[in-house]
């Protein structure tokens, strides 16, 4: 890889591009029983290790899904969507964050504006590096923060919504074919008939239930995806 670093003229989009089309990077992160056996901890790279998503991928994935995500590169930082209460414990909440118009919140999770006392709850919840000191690497944690934020957060409610109403325009009034492109879209595969069911079911028990629309019910459903373990761990 080094000598291929060099000869490719120091390209760095050339390595990524060799290293992720390989096939150790394109491998299952489910093992055979051989490569159980002989390499359990995979140091021979027998599989690919399971990786949950960093801070900035599972907010632009959520909205990459929904279709609202803004590609536009490089000019000024952006002001994030940031909750009242993260504001109130600023000695001057009404001054401490400003607001970008809406397409500019929109962009990818690199141009946010970065404020050491201020941080995106979001991004704070998924292990963002801290800006007070050097982080040569992010550790991963686990911890209840994280589905507080992807269930009952304000972003993600938001965000929820959009991913239903992509859903409508994508695939009509029918609630299965609804389901079938949410899956499709969130986790990258075809979702087999098992799953749409199971995914109709839990709509309809809601309405039934809790007395809530069709229309709610599909947004309950995109936010259940957004917390499928699928969605936020590549495998």
């Amino acid at each position: 890889l080094a000598n291929e670093f060099i000869t490719s003229g120091w390209s760095i989009k050339e390595m990524h591009r060799r290293i992720m089309t390989s096939s150790a990077y394109r491998m299952s992160t489910t093992p055979s029983d051989d490569a159980m056996v002989r390499d359990a901890e995979n140091h021979l790279l027998s599989r690919f290790a399971l990786r949950r998503l960093g801070a900035e991928e599972v907010r632009d994935a959520i909205l990459a899904t929904n279709g609202t995500l803004n590609p536009q590169m490089f000019g000024p930082s952006i002001y994030s969507m940031m909750p009242a209460e993260a504001l109130a414990t600023s000695s001057r909440p009404d001054q401490v964050w400003s607001k970008s118009p809406e397409d500019q919140v929109r962009r990818r999770s690199v141009y946010i504006k970065i404020k050491r006392s201020l941080t995106t709850p979001l991004l704070a919840a998924f292990d963002v590096a801290d800006t007070d000191q050097s982080c040569p690497e992010r550790f991963v944690t686990t911890q209840p923060a994280q589905a507080l934020a992807l269930l009952n957060g304000e972003f993600i409610n938001k965000q929820a919504r959009l991913f239903a109403e992509r859903l409508v325009a994508d695939a009509g009034d029918r609630l299965e074919d609804q389901i079938r492109r949410g899956l499709h879209l969130a986790l990258g595969r075809e979702p087999d008939e098992r799953e749409v069911l199971l995914h109709a079911s839990f709509a309809a028990r809601l309405q039934a239930e809790q007395g809530i629309t069709a229309e709610e019910a599909l947004v309950d459903f995109c936010l259940v995806t957004y917390n499928l373990n699928e969605f936020v761990y590549l495998n």
